[in-house]
């Protein structure tokens, strides 16, 4: 009987954390949970522990770790100090065959980093790790022979479409985008979009950051920028495709022109359970599906009038160095600003704009070198716009 994969899942409480434990429990003779980590969700990470009884847990905001023991201090003993390096600490206490990375935002890069120079591999469905550090993060993985594997379902799909085949043989892929919940509203009816409008993503059920960037299209722009450091595929070779019903996840079409497509329900626990199990597949009862119920299936183009973030995106893409940092960090503040009712929603795209003119280009060469791009960027918008 093969042994179990001991995971340590970081952002446990959040929407794709909460998938990947669903996923782990239906394989419990598959997967153990050794360590957990919220920011904030008391009641929720309790209950994760309740079901996980092995399981060291962190809570990484320091008041909110004072709250939860006041409120379950028999957790005391499995609980992580938040101070210095909590993420750090809490892999090394756990020492996991596999680090899932739920995190939301830059955050997500430190611990990416120090499980893969620890020579631990990463399911990472942390967008932002590889948007800010991607050369750090695919630089680490070789160095310590600790593998990348994605958990976002377009990336799932397209490691499935290129296995076996050479890259030289692929004329371009296409990662699809549902459009988000805005995709339908008339352009001029945009700029009024509230946020509870924005939240309502028609497919996919998902926390309220990544629901805005999928309304802005942001989150297919990080999505490119993913796909060229987990694959080395240029950005010339990446293009996004717009599919609301969300079935067909990628498309890679090769030379001689012909186009494999990789297709499930939309459903996180499918790409999770792949990059939980791989280089397996295993057998289960989650997300079946019968292809004769599938809605009809379209294709098109982007509307980058619709989505002038996505533009912004690919921009920082090819610019290199500091600048998808800066978009990350610069997304990061308006996001969050829109969701605490600051902004509008159209504003979004001018202050990530803003921030791409002004924070003058750079190479990064460390960790310390994105953290100081993060900090100018979160400076620079505190001081133009006043969040």
């Amino acid at each position: 009987m093969a042994m179990k994969k001991r995971l340590l899942v970081l952002g446990s409480t959040g929407s794709v954390g909460r998938n990947v434990l669903d996923v782990a429990l239906r394989h419990r003779e598959r997967f153990e949970v050794v360590g957990l980590s919220s920011r904030s969700k008391a009641r929720l990470l309790g209950e994760q522990c309740a079901a996980h009884p092995g399981a060291r847990f962190l809570v990484h905001d320091p008041d909110a770790h004072r709250r939860f023991l006041s409120e379950f201090p028999e957790l005391a003993i499995r609980a992580v100090d938040p101070d210095g390096d909590p993420f750090g600490k809490l892999i090394e206490i756990t020492a996991p065959d596999l680090l899932v990375n739920c995190l939301v935002g830059f955050v997500g890069l430190r611990p990416t980093l120090s499980a893969l120079r620890a020579g631990i591999p990463v399911a990472l469905a942390n967008k932002e790790a590889l948007v800010t550090g991607g050369e750090l993060v695919i630089g680490s993985s070789r160095t310590h022979g600790a593998r990348v594997i994605p958990i976002d379902s377009e990336h799932v799909a397209l490691s499935q479409c290129l296995a076996g085949s050479r890259l030289d043989d692929v004329k371009r892929v296409f990662l699809t985008a549902s459009g988000g919940a805005l995709r339908d509203r008339p352009i001029e009816e945009i700029a009024d979009a509230k946020i509870g409008d924005v939240l309502a993503h028609p497919t996919w059920r998902m926390g309220d950051k990544i629901t805005v960037d999928s309304a802005t299209l942001l989150n297919k722009g990080f999505e490119v920028i993913e796909a060229h450091w987990l694959f080395g595929l240029p950005f010339e070779k990446i293009e996004v495709v717009m599919h609301p019903q969300s079935i067909i996840h990628c498309l890679v079409e090769f030379k001689d022109n012909s186009i494999l497509a990789q297709m499930g329900v939309p459903d996180m626990r499918l790409p999770i359970l792949y990059a939980l199990s791989y280089p397996e597949r295993l057998e289960t009862n989650v997300a079946e599906s019968k292809i004769s119920d599938f809605p009809s299936l379209t294709l098109g183009d982007v509307d980058e009038k619709r989505y002038p973030c996505f533009a912004l995106a690919l921009r920082a893409a090819r610019a290199g160095g500091n600048q998808p940092a800066v978009l990350n960090s610069a997304n990061e503040s308006a996001v969050g600003a829109f969701l605490a009712g600051q902004i509008g929603f159209s504003s979004i795209y001018g202050v990530i704009a803003r921030a791409l003119d002004r924070i003058p280009q750079a190479k990064l060469a460390s960790f310390e070198d994105v953290l100081e791009t993060d900090r100018r960027t979160r400076e620079f918008i505190k001081e133009e716009f006043g969040f």
